[in-house]
C-alpha cells in the first residue's frame, strides 16, 4: 500500500477509535437512565463542555487543522498534519483509556446496548468510509503524489465532527431503533403476561418516594418461611425490569410475587399495575424524591396513588399513616380494605403501630401492637427509626397474606441487615462503618444521622455527596442536611466540590469548625482522606453514593 493511503487510513482509524471510546461512555450513561433520551440529553447539557465534547481532544484536532493551513507556507506536505494527528490522537486515546477509573456500575452489554452501539458505529463507519473514499479519490489516481491540503482537510474535519459529536450519534441511534425496541418489548411483555396467567401468584405492589426497596426486602423475609415467594431484585422496578424478572425467575410453584414499582413520570405505575394486577398495595411515603422529573409533589402523589387505584375490590391498600400525604390518600380510599401503620397514634386509629421504641448501635427494639390490642415485643439488628416504619408496613402485608402476628414477630428477629442501607460493618481495625450508601432521601438522611449520633464512643465522621433529584428543593434540603450534620458529627467529608456547596453552607450556618471539614473531588479521594482523621473507636457513616451519571 502506498504511503499516502496508509496515512489516510491510520488517521481514519484513530478517529474511529476515539469515536468508539466516547460512544461507549455515552451508551453507559444512557443505560443508567433506562435508555431515556430526554434524561440523556439533560445529562449532556448540564456540563456540555465536559460531557458533549472532549475539550483537550478538540484543541488537539483544531491545532492540526491550523497546522494544515500553515503547511504550504512552511513548504511542508499536507501529510505531516495527518501524521501528527494520528500519533497525537493515538497517544491521547491510550492515555485516556489507561487512566479511566472503573465505573461504580459497569456498562452491561445487553442485546439492546449492543444494538445501539452497533448502529452508532455503523453510522460512523458510513461517514468515515465516504470521507476516506473521497480523500483517496482526491489523490487523483496518483497515490504517490504529495497529499493535497483539501484531501487532508476532509479527513481531519470529518474526524473532528464524529469524535466530538459521538454522544449525539448514540442519541440518534437510540431514536432510530425505537420501532425495533418497541416490537421486542411487546414480545417480552406478551411472554411475561402469559407466564403470570399460567402461574397466577398473588401480587403485592410496593411504591413510595422512599422506603419501597427496604419494605420489599423485609416483606420477603417475613413471608418466605410460609409462602413460596419471588421478589423483584435490587431496583428492578420499571415495566421492562419487572417483565425481565417474570420471564427469568417466576417458577410454577410461586405463590406470592412482590413487585417494587418505581416511576419517573405519571402513568408509569398504572402501566405496571395493568401488567401484574396487584391485589395488595403498599404506599410507603410521598416526598420530593425525583421532583426534578415530576415537577410538583402533586404529580408524585397522583402517580404513587395509581397503585391503590388499580387494586381490585377484594384488595388491600396499606398506608404509612405517619406521612401526611399518605394519610390523606388513605382517607379518600373506599373501594378496597384499608390498613394503616405508623408510630404516631394520635388521631386516626391504626391497624399496626409501635410503642416503647428504643434505638442504639445494637439495633432496634419496640412493642408491636395491633388494633385488637395484641402486643408483642420485637428486637432486630436493623438500625434507624425509619426502619420501624418499613417493618410495620411489611408486617401489615404479611398479616393481610394470612400470617399470624406472632410468626411475623419471630421473623423480624431473624432479619439480617438490608445491604447498603444502614448496614453495620466492623472492618476489624477498631473502626465501625455504617454503610448507607445505596441511596439517600431527606427522611433517610436524617435517620442516618440519628443512628450515627447513637454511637457515643470515639469520633463520628460523615462521608457524603449529599442528595440528588430533589428538583428546586435540592439546595434547601441539602443545606438542612448539612446543618443537622453539624449537630451530630465531629468531622464531615463532602464528596464533590460543586454539588456539596449547599451542605457546606449548612455546616457553616451552624458554625461547624472549618478545620473539621474536608472536601474531596470523588469517593476515592474521600476514602484517601479518612486515614488522616479516623482512629480506633471512631464511627464512619457513608451516606449515599451517587451513580456514575452524577460524577
Amino acid at each position: 500500500m502506498q504511503l499516502n493511503v496508509l496515512i489516510i487510513m491510520l488517521a481514519a482509524g484513530v478517529n474511529l477509535g476515539w469515536m468508539a471510546v466516547r460512544a461507549i461512555k455515552a451508551l453507559h450513561m444512557l443505560q443508567l437512565d433506562n435508555y431515556a433520551n430526554d434524561h440523556f440529553a439533560q445529562w449532556l447539557l448540564e456540563q456540555p463542555s465536559r460531557r458533549l465534547i472532549e475539550p483537550m481532544l478538540a484543541l488537539c484536532q483544531g491545532a492540526f487543522i491550523v497546522a494544515l493551513g500553515l503547511a504550504p507556507l512552511l513548504g511542508l506536505s499536507a501529510a505531516w498534519p495527518l501524521v501528527g494527528w494520528a500519533v497525537c490522537g493515538a497517544g491521547l486515546l491510550a492515555y485516556t483509556v489507561g487512566r479511566a477509573e472503573p465505573p461504580k456500575k459497569p456498562l452491561v452489554y445487553t442485546p439492546r446496548a449492543i444494538r445501539i452501539l452497533a448502529t452508532a458505529l455503523s453510522l460512523t463507519l458510513v461517514a468515515l468510509g465516504v470521507s476516506t473514499w473521497a480523500a483517496i479519490i482526491g489523490l487523483q489516481g496518483d497515490v504517490a503524489a504529495p497529499l493535497a491540503s483539501t484531501t487532508a482537510l476532509i479527513v481531519l474535519l470529518v474526524g473532528l465532527l464524529i469524535v466530538q459529536l459521538s454522544p449525539l450519534i448514540v442519541f440518534l441511534a437510540n431514536i432510530l431503533l425505537v420501532p425495533v425496541q418497541s416490537a421486542i418489548n411487546r414480545s417480552y411483555l406478551r411472554r411475561a403476561q402469559q407466564r403470570l396467567s399460567d402461574v397466577r401468584p398473588l401480587v403485592v405492589g410496593i411504591t413510595g418516594s422512599y422506603g419501597k426497596t427496604s419494605t420489599k426486602y423485609l416483606l420477603d423475609q417475613l413471608v418466605s418461611g410460609h409462602r413460596r415467594v419471588l421478589k423483584t431484585p435490587l431496583s428492578y422496578n420499571t415495566l421492562m425490569g419487572v417483565c425481565r424478572v417474570i420471564n427469568a425467575s417466576l417458577l410454577d410453584d410461586c405463590e406470592v410475587f412482590i413487585a417494587e414499582m418505581g416511576a419517573y413520570r405519571p402513568g408509569d405505575i398504572k402501566a405496571l399495575c395493568d401488567f401484574v394486577h396487584p391485589t395488595i398495595g403498599i404506599l410507603t411515603a410521598i416526598g420530593p424524591q425525583h421532583l426534578e422529573r415530576f415537577k410538583t409533589i402533586e404529580n408524585i402523589q397522583k402517580t404513587k396513588y395509581e397503585l391503590i387505584e388499580a387494586l381490585p375490590p377484594s384488595g388491600v391498600a396499606i398506608f404509612n399513616n405517619d406521612d401526611p400525604r399518605c394519610r390523606l390518600l388513605a382517607d379518600r380510599t373506599t373501594h378496597v380494605t384499608v390498613m394503616r401503620y405508623g408510630l404516631d397514634t394520635d388521631g386516626q386509629p391504626l391497624d399496626l403501630w409501635a410503642e416503647n421504641m428504643s434505638m442504639g448501635p445494637e439495633g432496634l427494639s419496640f412493642a408491636m401492637v395491633d388494633k385488637r390490642g395484641r402486643r408483642i415485643d420485637v428486637q432486630t439488628v436493623l438500625l434507624g427509626r425509619h426502619n420501624v416504619l418499613n417493618i410495620l408496613g411489611a408486617a401489615c402485608a404479611a398479616v393481610a397474606l394470612g400470617i399470624s402476628l406472632e410468626d411475623v414477630a419471630k421473623a423480624i428477629h431473624d432479619i439480617p441487615p438490608v445491604p447498603h442501607r444502614l448496614q453495620l460493618i466492623d472492618n476489624g481495625g477498631g473502626v465501625t462503618v455504617i454503610d448507607d450508601s445505596y441511596n439517600s432521601n431527606p427522611i433517610g438522611a436524617m435517620a442516618a444521622l440519628e443512628v450515627l449520633g447513637s454511637f457515643r464512643t470515639g469520633q463520628r465522621i460523615l462521608v457524603t455527596p449529599g442528595m440528588v433529584e430533589l428538583g428546586p428543593l435540592e439546595a434547601q434540603l441539602n443545606e438542612e442536611f448539612g446543618a443537622k450534620a453539624a449537630e451530630v458529627c465531629d468531622y464531615v467529608v463532602l464528596v464533590g466540590v460543586e454539588r456539596t456547596k449547599p451542605m457546606l453552607a449548612g455546616l457553616q450556618r451552624k458554625n461547624f469548625p472549618p478545620e473539621h471539614i474536608r472536601v474531596a473531588r470523588d469517593l476515592k479521594a474521600a476514602t484517601a482522606i479518612l486515614p488522616t482523621i479516623v482512629g480506633v473507636g471512631d464511627t464512619v457513616l457513608f451516606e449515599n453514593d451517587l451513580p456514575d451519571q452524577y460524577t
